[in-house]
């Protein structure tokens, strides 16, 4: 792992660069790896990212890329900060120290990963880690510092997840499986039934789409354990790309977000799961929908896994296309 003082000089370094060629009347630039899909290698095994790099302009094509370019420099001068002082802040927290410059937690998102992708390091690494987001509940134990917490005990909302889990540490307590839902609502519904009773398990939730921490708790768990993970999602294409997201990682936190991934088994939905249910349990099919759909199909860990495409092309198939199966309106029901 890169080091706090070879970060400091490495932004030193980016800045002072800047500064020069502005001081010589050119247009400053600044390097990081690049995203595009040539430097991207996507198989049935998961996605890596290559070494390619990508240089970005401050007075480039684009109208907007001065105002990125100086919003870019303001989270490195930011970053560079919290490494002088060995102060640590949720990604959050350090939207709303800067949020004169930056008009949305989306804004400052989009710009924080520009900068994970120059320093191409984790984002800890900088100082910087994730809002809560996340629980977890049943046959495990959780030590964080002088806290000794038995999921066991816990009540509906499991134990929430801090956005550094490098700090917790994890015991089983005769655990089986390793149980990934979707929904938060689902989760819940899940604890009030004391699922582990039945099956057990720890039961853990990443609220939708799911943050590094949550996936890192995923991946240790099975890792350290070596249980099978079973991921428990909504029937329509934003499901099966949360439990992709957790098979295969994904490149929008640079190299950090491939890191934590698990050999995560489709328990459902499926479509033999939904085919008989009634119309009240489905939700009109978007375009959205739709185009995410062909997005996923093209995908080359799609095409080489037949069981995800063929559930994918059901969609199109059995013109369920219209429909859309929410997994939490069964749960409304029947409990």
């Amino acid at each position: 792992m890169t080091s706090p003082s070879a970060l400091l000089l490495k932004i030193e370094s980016i800045i002072s660069d800047i500064a020069e060629s502005l001081s010589r009347g050119e247009s400053p630039k600044y390097t990081m790896v690049s995203k595009s899909r040539s430097n991207v290698t996507q198989d049935a095994t998961g996605i890596r990212l290559g070494d390619t790099t990508t240089q970005v302009e401050m007075f480039g094509r684009q109208g907007a890329s001065a105002m990125k370019f100086s919003k870019v420099v303001t989270v490195l001068s930011l970053v560079y900060k919290l490494l002088s002082n060995g102060d640590k802040v949720t990604q959050r927290d350090a939207y709303y120290t800067l949020s004169g410059t930056f008009s949305s937690q989306h804004d400052f998102n989009s710009c924080f990963e520009d900068v994970l992708r120059i320093l191409d390091v984790p984002r800890r690494t900088l100082g910087v880690t994730a809002a809560p987001k996340g629980s977890v509940a049943g046959a495990v134990s959780i030590i964080h510092g002088s806290q000794h917490i038995d999921c066991l005990m816990l009540g509906k909302s499991g134990y929430e997840l801090p956005g550094d889990p490098t700090t917790l540490q994890f015991k089983s307590l005769g655990a089986r499986y390793i149980v990934v839902v979707e929904k938060d609502a689902v989760f819940k519904s899940l604890c009030e039934k004391v699922l582990w009773n039945e099956v057990p398990c720890i039961l853990i939730t990443g609220r939708g789409y799911p943050g590094l921490a949550v996936r890192e708790v995923v991946s240790r768990c099975e890792k350290q354990f070596k249980i099978p993970v079973l991921g428990l999602f909504d029937y329509n294409p934003h499901g099966l790309q949360i439990l992709l997201t957790y098979r295969f990682g994904s490149t929008r936190m640079g190299r950090e977000g491939i890191q934590h991934t698990s050999n995560m088994l489709w328990l459902g939905l499926h479509w033999f799961d939904v085919k008989d249910a009634h119309v009240k349990h489905f939700k009109n099919f978007t375009k959205k929908d739709q185009q995410l759909c062909d997005s996923l199909l093209s995908q080359p860990f799609i095409n080489q896994n037949h069981k995800f495409y063929e559930d994918l092309k059901q969609f199109v198939v059995e013109k369920i296309l219209k429909k859309k199966y929410i997994i939490e309106r069964s749960f409304e029901e029947y409990g």
